[in-house]
């Protein structure tokens, strides 16, 4: 494993950097022993009936005091309960291989008012999820116990690591997660290529991947799921501020779209979104933040995205949800500037084609902190309505044209735009 884990880092990236049009230096990869340590030789039974939560946290346990290695999960069905994970574990899931998180409540301990996360690890680093099976989170039984109590004791989320380093997901697919699916939290070097999130449309709170921290690559991924397909999470006040994200060739379907926040304490900069597709998502580029949970958010750049029956394509507001903005913005009062104030600047959104969407997009700044400073380069989006830009300055259309079938392309207020009539 360390001499692919070198050639990928040494050889393939670079050449993928060059084929994909990404960054030359990606994040750094883990390194993990290559021996074998198959849960099946631990006790565990993969009929799909038999708790095997023992045999496999006994596996993770052993590999990891053996230094580290590939836990294997042969195929089969392995019913389990919350497992953690270790440095230098490399958790392998077979073709046909299925891990089957328990529908029963009682098996999923509370720790702090809140559900177990179903596979969770803390302070790692060379982390890795692998292979061509699945981890299924059998959600139904979370969703309908949410739907008629919301204020039930908090979900588990599916996959979590945080403040880990050097974590790689490749090929799995993740399905029907009790709540949010992959939560990579202030982590650092994270490569999560070719896998596959599912859950239902309507399937509560149910987000793709909700990443933090430095350095992501996230490439080649299908979500379709019953929230936001992708949201950037704030940074934590322990490890400030997001920093370098590139987001690439990933199809999007149900959900709400490629998200930042909502807020965006600590700040978010540099981040690259580019080749992606959406098809009937609630939102594409979505950016939601409020006063009070608000940072600098600066350095973004979404190209070459294609939209289809997206309800809204472009969408970045400070004032989140949005039904607390005054219906007039005339009437909304100016407030002082502090640190959690939203500051959004530098945004670039370029090569985006959109077609049969229900409205074209929403820029709304607040009035003590405009949206500055977003061009919009070769945008065409054909909508049955305009866009909506409030509060904002310095935004800049070229090459660019709305189609707005019922409406005029814009609406405006104290807003400075240019290049489109």
């Amino acid at each position: 494993m360390h001499c692919i884990s070198k050639f990928l880092s040494g050889c393939l990236l670079p050449f993928l950097a060059v084929a994909l049009n990404l960054p030359a230096q990606g994040p750094r990869l883990p390194e993990i022993p290559g021996a074998i340590f198959d849960v099946t030789k631990y006790g565990a039974d993969g009929d799909g009936k038999t708790i095997a939560t023992a045999a496999i946290q006994k596996t993770i346990d052993g590999a990891s005091a053996a230094g580290g290695g590939v836990v294997l999960i042969p195929e089969g069905k392995y019913l389990t309960g919350p497992i953690k994970l270790a440095s230098r574990i490399n958790l392998r899931l077979a073709r046909g291989a299925v891990l089957l998180i328990s529908d029963d409540l009682s098996k999923h301990p509370i720790i702090s008012e809140r559900y177990m996360d179903c596979v969770s690890v803390e302070g790692a680093h060379d982390i890795e999820i692998s292979g061509e099976g699945t981890i299924d989170g059998q959600g139904e039984a979370w969703w309908m116990a949410f739907r008629a109590n919301r204020n039930m004791t908090h979900r588990p989320f599916m996959v979590t690591f945080t403040r880990c380093s050097r974590v790689l997901l490749h090929g799995v697919t993740l399905l029907n997660s009790p709540m949010f699916h992959l939560v990579p939290r202030d982590c650092t070097d994270v490569t999560i290529r070719d896998i596959t999130i599912k859950a239902p449309a309507d399937a509560p709170n149910t987000d793709g991947i909700d990443p933090s921290g430095w350095n992501y690559l996230i490439t080649g991924c299908t979500i379709d799921v019953g929230d936001d397909n992708i949201a950037v999470k704030p940074a934590s006040s322990r490890n400030p501020g997001n920093r370098n994200f590139t987001i690439t060739n990933c199809t999007f379907a149900h959900g709400h779209g490629m998200s930042i926040g909502s807020g965006t304490e600590g700040g978010i900069e540099d981040l690259r979104v580019s080749s992606c597709s959406f098809d009937s998502t609630d939102a594409g580029i979505r950016i939601k933040t409020l006063r009070g949970r608000g940072g600098l958010l600066q350095n973004l750049t979404y190209e070459n995205l294609t939209m289809r029956a997206v309800k809204v394509p472009i969408y970045i507001i400070d004032w989140y949800p949005e039904r607390t903005a005054p219906a007039d913005p005339s009437a909304e009062k100016a407030e002082p500037v502090s640190e959690r104030t939203p500051i959004n600047r530098n945004i670039t959104i370029r090569n985006l084609t959109a077609t049969d969407c229900p409205g074209a997009g929403i820029i709304r700044g607040l009035p003590e902190a405009p949206i500055t400073d977003v061009s919009l380069e070769n945008v065409t989006i054909q909508a049955r309505t305009g866009m909506t830009i409030y509060h904002a300055k310095g935004i800049r259309f070229s090459g660019s044209k709305i189609d707005a079938a019922d409406a005029s392309p814009l609406k405006l207020f104290n807003a400075e735009v240019t290049g489109l009539r």
